[in-house]
């Protein structure tokens, strides 16, 4: 997605202070309460709808003398950052005071594009803001997403001396609360101070024209419980009765009694023509008066809404054009017109839907589609939009549309079933994905038109990547010319994607061809999720090409692009995310590895299968190089048997499965190391990777020729190598075994080919892992003051990652070791293994040395803490 040139268009309702209303009571209790906040303080105003919070706000920041107030009315929207701080800089600017700051100008710029300083730098403008002003955002809990919510709380840890910021919301807004209460730093109003007391109602029903006895006023306050809506709606409905003692005695003060109670009293307040409008209408939330004037044929619609808008609180208007009706009164409308009249609600909910479709909006368009109860419109819909739905992340709407087709739509329709079936690929869910190939096989055309070749060979090109190849049929025109640009975007990842896929081996340049035109009609077309996979997709390309910082660079843009959309962490990013784990690992970095590794872990999103896998085995290594090997060798092995036989790209398989072989040897704990030498060898095939693991496994048992022999077969040319780092692994098992063998010049020399292949990758952890003899010389060297920029990196990963290893058990120790937890004596163990009991004791005695123990329970103890018995 492109850089925005200049500032966002903010509405400008948006960060305008709400209008009272005339009947409006005045709180002076509550804004004297609020003046009480101190310095450094943060008011936050959190009470459940309808509690006043707003135009108690509203009439304090009116208050004579109070400091000058950037007002913003928060919506679901604002989880852009982009928008979100592109209002908030609209309404500093609309002040008195900074009308002519010329930094708050530069900063709206920097907001639209959500440069990666951006925060701080607001931050320090509103440091020098003079005179101070208030920052009040309205509805904080539309604010969900996770990137608005993490700038919101560091601009609260901020603490810019020049603002003090409100923040209103049905519920606590998660900036960390119980931490700026112990710290003094918090100001609140909650529900139990904001509900009415009964001289409050008494004013309330004054100024609404009402005059009630003490005795009326005090058991409609007890029977709302000051909550301040009900009591306005209690207002509307005793305006319109003549009999206000019998209103009183039929009325409820449970919140669901009183929404429908009150809404049928208010209806019956209203003429009929309105009453009929508000019914069509209330199908719709937002409502925008051209779709009211569709749904009601109405020419004047918008006049009749902003008459209501202003007549009464049942209808607000949210923005120029677009209102909103009361939630309550919306809720009972929708709710009795689909009891009364259920064939009018479904017209009224495919009118929607198609005025939706035609103004490009296909989420509400399918919403509405699926509640008309029409399979056909919804199978419309899904023609029309469902790709652009997929490609631009929407799968939640897109999966409920395909479903609500039925199963006997999609075997009928290709086009559905294609759809269904690249759902499922993304979802991992294989078994219902090649059903639905099946269908769309069964099913396909004799003459089928581009648009549709485009979808099957896109569906067919990421079924091989997931094993499920065995359509044969023409693929679409390499061009994909005729096709609709979503789809023709579609085409391009998928023919680059499909190439990991590839018997013959990955064609790099025509996966990065494809890729890059995918990208490049991601962003025109803001196809965002489109647009975060091509570039992840493309650094997994670098990756294989041994580039690991054009990898790191790639998944660097695609995080960045899943940040932009408020998707980070989520599954969008995951995989960029693990990518850039790995690369901090293998820079030596454990610590980077793991923060980073465990904040991607941290989503509520289902993550991919590989992304899951990748973050899991990365912060599980990461923890192990910072000492926490059973813990980290545990997780690993857990996500290798939670992942399965998920088809992989062998460059994943290989790179996980050498980590976790190598925290094994270094836990000594050689059956792990065993079994997942076993697991990768029949998914790759003989590749360097799998000798590399052989000679690592004769390295720690102390047969270094042998090691040494075996890592030689890497460096063969009839070899394949999957890791850009596999000969820098194999060099120094070389120049381990030459050192040891008393080489010192070919062991040195073996040293100085790895030391140069890994500076040309940037991998400096296998350094910190090198056998005793290297790390002598690496130490020599740095007290000789050998600098440069990657000497400087090899001795920090050195000084991060801890590099001692354990000495391994040999297989009868090992299960020597298996029965010590039970109550079997040594000769009982000797029987077992028809040995000799001496045999048995001198076993025993050398798994205590190994183990750096002197008892029996010692040794099962630290065992289990090493993972080498349950």
């Amino acid at each position: 997605m492109s850089a925005a040139t200049g500032p966002l268009r903010v509405p400008p309702g948006k960060t305008v202070v709400p209008e009272l209303p005339v009947e409006f009571t005045p709180r002076p209790l509550l804004r004297a309460r609020l003046d009480e906040a101190g310095d450094g303080q943060v008011v936050v105003v959190s009470a459940p709808a309808g509690s006043g919070k707003t135009l108690l706000l509203a009439d304090w920041v009116r208050s004579p003398g109070s400091p000058e107030t950037a007002w913003v009315s928060l919506d679901s929207d604002d989880n852009d950052p982009r928008r979100l701080w592109s209002a908030v800089l609209s309404a500093l600017r609309a002040l008195p005071s900074t009308s002519e700051a010329t930094r708050l100008e530069e900063l709206a710029a920097l907001a639209a594009m959500q440069q990666d300083k951006f925060l701080e730098e607001l931050a320090d403008a509103l440091d020098t803001l003079d005179p101070p002003a208030r920052i009040v955002l309205d509805d904080v809990h539309e604010l969900t997403g996770r990137e608005v919510l993490r700038d919101l709380t560091r601009l609260v840890r901020r603490r810019p001396a020049g603002v003090r910021l409100v923040l209103a919301s049905r519920t606590d807004p998660p900036i960390s609360i119980p931490r700026l209460r112990l710290e003094g730093r918090l100001h609140e109003l909650r529900a139990d101070v904001l509900r009415f007391a009964l001289d409050d109602t008494a004013r309330l029903l004054e100024a609404a024209g009402l005059h009630l006895t003490a005795t009326q006023v005090a058991v409609l306050h007890a029977r709302t419980d000051g909550w301040a809506a009900g009591l306005r709606l209690a207002a509307l409905a005793l305006r319109n009765t003549d009999d206000a003692a019998a209103f009183l005695t039929s009325f409820s003060g449970d919140e669901r009694s009183v929404a429908e109670y009150l809404t049928v009293e208010i209806l019956d307040g209203l003429s009929a023509d309105t009453q009929e409008f508000l019914r069509v209408a209330s199908v719709c939330s937002p409502l925008p008066a051209p779709l009211a004037a569709e749904l009601s044929a109405r020419a004047d619609a918008d006049r009749k809404l902003d008459d209501l808008s202003r007549e009464t609180p049942l209808v607000e208007r949210t923005s120029p054009g677009v209102y909103r009706i009361h939630p309550l009164l919306r809720s009972y409308l929708v709710a009795d017109l689909g009891r009364q009249r259920p064939e009018l609600y479904r017209h009224l909910q495919a009118v929607a839907a198609r005025w939706w479709l035609r103004e490009q909006v296909p989420v509400h368009a399918l919403r509405h589609g699926e509640r008309a109860g029409d399979p056909h419109l919804v199978a419309q819909l899904v023609h029309a939009s469902g790709m652009a739905l997929f490609l631009g992340g929407d799968l939640g709407p897109l999966r409920r549309a395909l479903a609500a087709v039925g199963t006997d739509a999609r075997m009928a329709d290709p086009w559905l079933a294609l759809t269904a079936a690249i759902t499922h690929l993304e979802a991992r869910a294989l078994p219902a994905a090649a059903a639905e190939l099946q269908n769309a096989r069964r099913a396909w055309p004799e003459a089928p038109g581009p648009d549709l070749g485009a979808l099957r060979a896109s569906a067919e090109l990421l079924a091989t990547t997931q094993g499920l190849g065995g359509g044969s049929f023409l693929l679409a025109p390499d061009d994909g010319q005729g096709t609709q640009p979503a789809l023709e975007a579609l085409l391009h990842a998928s023919r680059g994607t499909a190439e990991f896929g590839n018997p013959n081996g990955v064609d790099v340049a025509l996966a990065r061809t494809e890729l890059g035109r995918a990208l490049e009609l991601a962003s025109a077309l803001d196809l965002a999720y489109l647009e975060v996979q091509s570039l992840y997709i493309l650094a997994m390309v670098d990756a294989v090409q041994g580039d690991l910082r054009g990898m790191k660079e790639a998944a660097e843009q695609a995080m960045a692009a899943a940040a932009r959309r408020g998707r980070h962490p989520s599954g969008w990013s995951a995989g960029p995310a693990g990518l850039l784990a790995y690369a901090d690992l293998l820079g030596g970095r454990p610590a980077a590895a793991a923060a980073r590794s465990d904040e991607a872990l941290s989503t509520w999103d289902l993550l991919p299968p590989e992304a899951a896998y990748t973050l899991h085995v990365v912060h599980g290594a990461a923890r192990a190089d910072q000492g926490q090997r059973p813990d980290g060798l545990a997780e690993m092995r857990a996500a290798r048997a939670e992942f399965g036989d998920v088809p992989v790209a062998p460059f994943t398989l290989a790179g996980l499965a050498v980590l976790e072989h190598r925290v094994a040897l270094t836990s000594g704990n050689g059956g792990a190391a065993a079994e997942v030498a076993a697991w990768l060898g029949p998914r790759t095939g003989l590749t360097g990777e799998t000798l590399l693991l052989k000679a690592w496994t004769e390295a720690a048992a102390g047969r270094l020729e042998a090691a040494r022999t075996i890592a030689a077969g890497v460096l063969k040319p009839d070899v394949p190598i999957l890791l850009p780092y596999t000969v820098v692994e194999a060099q120094l098992i070389e120049a381990e075994a030459a050192l040891q063998a008393g080489d010192q010049e070919s062991g040195r020399a073996a040293l100085d080919a790895a030391l140069a292949e890994a500076e040309t990758i940037g991998v400096a952890r296998p350094f910190a892992l090198a056998g005793p003899c290297t790390q002598k010389i690496l130490s020599s060297r740095a007290q000789l003051n050998r600098n440069g920029p990657f000497a400087t990196q090899v001795a920090a990963a050195r000084a991060a990652v801890r590099s001692d290893v354990a000495v391994p058990l040999s297989e009868r120790e090992m299960a020597v070791l298996a029965l010590l937890p039970s109550l079997l004596s040594a000769r009982e163990i000797a029987t077992e293994f028809t040995v000799s009991v001496n045999t048995v004791k001198s076993h025993i005695r050398s798994i205590y040395a190994k183990l750096g123990v002197s008892t029996r329970r010692d040794a099962v103890l630290h065992a289990q803490d090493r993972g080498l018995v349950p």
